[in-house]
């Protein structure tokens, strides 16, 4: 990775000196030569020092350690975690990820530390440590005793002292205000870290106002600059100043790898002043990339330094024609109004590889956000430092400023806030080779043919042509109208996609948001027309975040027994759906989807006893025609039982397994009044909870089913036609989906994919007749899509009635509600 990256930074060195010398072909492909040599150098000694440390950790044994806190700590459900590089002992110099006790004093950015752990090294084949380790980090564990010391020792001690007391004063101002005030100014986001705001900037691109980056430096180290002039100091006593500046306040705040790019840059500036040289933008942007990965390797995967860099180098190649295109047929007062959306356009572009595959999404509202969270963000900035600068000498005025600064920001949150609301002001889109090839691609393109605008009709129509694509992009494409459920593959988790007439229903939404933002994207969804939350666990609801600004939805579904555990104030839940839409639903409630019938068969409106979390799950069936799909949520013995005792346990053509095939989830009981001849099971590879179970696997094994796993097989396609409903593997690559192609038998474990394909009698395990739902359903008549997803009525209109038996042509002895 950091031989690519310093190839590219090569590569920007060349268009430098290209710029000025010419060079000859020869010239820059050894310049890229030498690019890739060093980042190879770089990467062997970096990896080789990563693993010797790996090695050392798994000697150590229960020891104490001593280190310096390199991040401000990141609070968790089990308290904080830190990022500790240890000083002395086997390990000197290495970096940890540290729990810290829960009943211990949490220490600030800068503090060293003592603390008792026994480390182990990262197990890589998690994806949570692979994350960890690509800060640097080659070991974690959890304290069991742990004390903070004084502040580390050198220039940047009495630094982090006066970070500590001035967010100390920021603590005591309330509101999204004072969150924004001590992440922007001072780079602190843990009290930003999760709310309602810090998801609004995430949807609108505005991450990077939020989070101290290379614009943040640039901002202060103009303020210097500015400040300087005014008070006529000698240029280089005055660009000595500068640098100074902009070092101590990336130190302040963290040292982010973006701003520590921009400090880079501030100084070769400065070296070109000082020595009367002109500069070149991106051969300083080369210059800077360079020093930072060979000062810190490990940044090349931060994706802030990424960002900065990709945004910067467009700006400095795209910036002037974009500007020249937009204002081209633009009246004089508006035209830099309009130059300041194309270069917020051209950086969104060419970073849009990097977002989509880290976010899951690409905000359409960025350029108009940027264009007034800019500078009232960088106005709060300047407020926000001078404040922080004179809040020892003058601490009432310094108060004061910082609460305008405060003012500004919660007025930024407030606006932000409306916008993000409006449907359609981010698109989910996942990563890919189409995603990262396509602005490759346009970006190489442009720039071999550089087209200025030839006239101001040219400029009015690509403005015309720019909009045009933002709106298309974000109406998306049209709904499909054919009937499937989709069981993504979101990790350890369910999140269930119910589609029918241009309809769709969203049961769950998986752990975490920007995973599921891309699965949506895979399926083009941007409205939900019903969301179902089937029970208050993580694994189900954690991802309902990434709904925020990429989907409309239409109404809410939750236990009916427990609902108000999903509308308190504080939830997620209730910022991203609106409590007026949350809705209970019980055994008895329906609602129609499409020409589809989703009817709730668990939980009861009054439970006899008291039930857990999981057996509160609502459960569904969803009826088309001759098709029955069982979506069960984590439902345990318990409420597997109840529906059964209600006479709800009838037989389907496919089963979501519940409680991603754990040993507590389908009984035997169960599965004998389902029996149905698919199974799906929604489970993460290679997690902490042994799911599916083995036993779970060969109970559907022995009665016939064919398993599919989303850990194994990706997305599980159930598609619903007019003679029957075939299931098909998304991940194309896998074994699974090619034998499933080549039409292999299901006696040995391949799966159907043609809506005519029966199962071959060894698979019936001994039980009389066909057991293929595909072998002839009854035919499904077409009816016209409902208006709207209807939710379901109100409880005393319920008909308490049993639904009549229907027998399927074609399938001897299978009815509905057989047992």
């Amino acid at each position: 990775m950091a031989s690519i990256a310093l190839c590219a930074a090569a590569a920007c060195a060349a268009g430098g000196v290209a710029a000025v010398v010419r060079p000859s072909v020869r010239q820059i492909v050894a310049l890229l030569a030498t690019g890739l040599l060093a980042g190879s150098i770089v990467s062997g000694a970096q990896g080789y020092g990563w693993h010797r440390q790996s090695m050392l950790v798994r000697d150590c044994g229960a020891r104490e350690w001593v280190g310096h806190v390199e991040a401000d700590p990141m609070p968790g459900a089990y308290g904080a975690s830190l990022r500790v590089r240890l000083t002395g002992g086997p390990l000197d110099g290495a970096r940890v990820r540290v729990y810290w006790p829960q009943e211990a004093e949490v220490p600030d950015l800068g503090r060293t530390v003592r603390f008792s752990a026994v480390l182990e090294p990262l197990p890589l084949a998690e994806g949570w440590s692979r994350r960890v380790a690509r800060t640097g980090a080659c070991a974690t564990g959890s304290a069991w005793r742990a004390e903070v010391g004084d502040w580390r020792p050198g220039v940047t001690g009495p630094l982090f002292a006066w970070r500590a007391r001035v967010l100390e004063e920021m603590h005591a101002i309330p509101g999204v205000g004072g969150d924004l005030l001590e992440g922007i100014v001072l780079g602190d986001r843990r009290r930003l870290y999760g709310t309602e705001a810090d998801e609004e900037f995430r949807v609108l691109g505005l991450t990077h106002l939020v989070a101290v980056s290379g614009s943040h430096l640039a901002l202060a180290c103009g303020a210097v600059a500015l400040v300087g002039g005014a008070l006529r100091v000698r240029r280089k006593p005055l660009v000595l100043l500068t640098v100074a500046a902009g070092g101590a306040y990336a130190a302040v705040t963290g040292m982010a790898y973006s701003a520590l790019r921009s400090l880079m840059m501030l100084g070769v500036g400065g070296i070109a002043q000082l020595s009367g040289r002109r500069t070149d933008g991106m051969a300083s942007l080369a210059v800077a990339v360079v020093s930072v990965l060979a000062l810190e390797p490990w940044s090349v995967y931060d994706v802030g330094f990424q960002l900065s860099v990709l945004a910067v180098g467009s700006l400095f190649l795209f910036g002037s024609l974009a500007t020249e295109w937009a204002t081209a047929g633009t009246p004089a007062p508006f035209r830099p109004v309009m130059a300041a959306l194309a270069l917020t356009l051209v950086a969104q572009v060419v970073t849009v590889p990097v977002i989509a595959s880290c976010f899951g999404m690409v905000s359409l509202m960025a350029p108009i956000a940027n264009g007034y969270a800019g500078p009232l963000i960088s106005v709060a900035l300047w407020a926000g430092l001078a404040a922080s600068v004179a809040l020892e000498a003058l601490p009432g005025p310094a108060m004061l400023l910082m609460r305008v600064s405060s003012a500004l920001l919660s007025f930024t949150a407030w606006i932000s806030s409306h916008l993000a609301g409006v449907p359609g002001a981010a698109i989910a889109l996942g990563g890919g080779p189409l995603v990262v090839a396509g602005p490759v691609l346009g970006a190489m393109l442009v720039w071999l043919r550089w087209p200025r605008p030839r006239s101001a009709v040219q400029g009015r129509l690509f403005v015309a042509g720019a909009v045009a694509c933002s709106l298309a992009a974000a109406l998306g494409p049209p709904a499909s109208r054919d009937m499937s459920i989709t069981v993504l593959d979101i990790g350890q988790g369910d999140a269930i996609l119910v589609r029918d007439g241009g309809r769709t229903m969203l049961v769950d939404t998986g752990p975490d948001d920007t995973v599921l933002r891309s699965a949506l994207a895979r399926e083009g969804v941007r409205t939900v027309d019903v969301l179902v939350l089937t029970h208050a666990h993580d694994d189900h609801t954690g991802g309902v975040g990434g709904l925020r600004g990429v989907t409309d939805i239409g109404w809410t579904a939750v236990p009916g027994i427990v609902a108000e555990g999903f509308t308190a104030p504080d939830s997620v839940v209730s910022r991203v759906v609106g409590p007026e839409t949350v809705r209970g639903v019980s055994a008895g409630d329906s609602w129609r989807l499409g020409a589809a019938t989703v009817d709730v068969v668990w939980p009861p409106r009054e439970a006899r006893e008291e039930l857990s979390t999981n057996d509160t799950s609502v459960v569904l069936r969803v009826r088309r025609g001759g098709f029955d799909a069982l979506l069960t949520g984590d439902a345990e013995h318990t409420a597997l039982a109840g529906i059964a005792a209600a006479g709800d346990l009838g037989c389907v053509e496919v089963l979501k397994v519940p409680h991603h095939g754990s040993d507590n989830g389908l009984t035997q009981e169960a599965l004998d009044l389902i029996r149905p001849h698919d199974a799906l099971i929604s489970v993460g590879e290679g997690n902490d909870f042994g799911h599916p179970c083995a036993s779970v696997i060969e109970m559907l094994d022995d009665a016939g089913c064919v398993v599919w796993r989303t850990d194994r097989q990706g997305d599980v396609v159930v598609e619903v036609g007019t003679n029957g409903y075939r299931v098909r593997s998304q991940r194309r690559g896998s074994r699974t989906a090619l034998r499933a192609r080549m039409g292999i038998s299901r006696g040995e474990h391949a799966v159907p994919v043609a809506y005519t394909s029966a199962p071959h009698p060894e698979a019936l395990n001994g039980r009389e007749g066909s057991r293929g739902p595909q072998a002839g359903l009854s035919h499904i008549r077409r009816r016209g899509p409902a208006a709207r997803a209807r939710p379901p009525p109100s409880p005393w209109a319920h008909s308490r009635g049993r639904r009549p038996r229907v027998q399927l042509r074609g399938v001897p002895g299978r009815e509905r509600g057989c047992g």
